[in-house]
């Protein structure tokens, strides 16, 4: 059960594939204004989504891969599924609340976004985890007062807030700008976010490996994602029903 709760603390938190490592010399240096007029410009539109993916989590000496399926409606809610040859747990996210159950255990959750969000001492919602998913920022752009750098090849910003003692930063690439990296620290707390390839879907780029670093306090958590659209802009349904009998639990 500890690693499914792990798991959804992660994510609450003709096509051509492109290489990571595609990096140039030559970096336009824009101002950062035009920077993120550029990257919210190709930010992809859709009103469904629906993944296949396997999932590696890796936990101090522990290594489990499992199969999830990922279904979004854009900006409404997102179903999570997970199973290895039998099913083993179910979740759905709204804008208002996560709930998820674990088949083995025989358990369930039902909350607000309000314990992840005091993690990292700051507000995660559904279109944060929606965002992650698709490679987008999970902290949008236009909230936040950035500082630009060219880094690595990269384009970078960061914001720090004294107030919260929170730092935020986002790498993009200079060939399509499109995330590389995002990361929020908050004390001995870290959400990191790695993006591999990316593919053109409908002329759209979606990522296609994920990997993601979780630490919340002196607990360490990797979970890697390999990526498959399997549908596209075409409606979907979200079935889910927390079995009877399930014990609810708190995390």
């Amino acid at each position: 059960m500890k690693k499914t709760i792990f798991l959804f603390s992660l994510l609450i938190i003709g096509c051509n594939a492109l290489k990571k490592a595609e990096y140039r010399t030559d970096l336009k240096k824009l101002s950062t204004k035009s920077l993120i007029n550029e990257i919210e410009k190709r930010s992809p539109n859709f009103n469904f989504i629906v993944y296949r993916a396997q999932a590696t989590l890796a936990e101090e000496n522990s290594t489990n891969q499992f199969n999830i399926g990922i279904r979004i409606k854009e900006n409404e809610k997102i179903l999570i599924s997970g199973s290895l040859l039998i099913p083993l747990f179910k979740g759905l996210l709204t804008r208002d609340q996560i709930s998820f159950y674990e088949k083995i255990s025989r358990s369930y959750y039902k909350g607000s976004y309000a314990s992840f969000s005091k993690k990292f001492n700051q507000e995660l919602t559904l279109r944060s985890l929606q965002n992650l998913i698709i490679g987008l920022p999970i902290i949008k752009l236009t909230e936040k007062k950035w500082k630009q750098t060219i880094k690595n090849q990269t384009y970078s910003l960061e914001a720090f807030s004294k107030k919260n003692n929170v730092t935020i930063r986002y790498n993009f690439s200079p060939i399509n700008l499109r995330l590389i990296s995002q990361s929020i620290t908050f004390n001995n707390n870290q959400l990191m976010v790695k993006y591999g390839k990316y593919k053109i879907t409908k002329g759209k780029l979606f990522p296609q490996e994920i990997e993601i670093f979780l630490r919340s306090g002196s607990k360490e958590l990797t979970t890697s994602l390999n990526l498959k659209i399997n549908k596209l802009g075409s409606p979907v349904s979200f079935p889910f029903k927390i079995p009877k009998g399930y014990k609810p639990i708190k995390l």
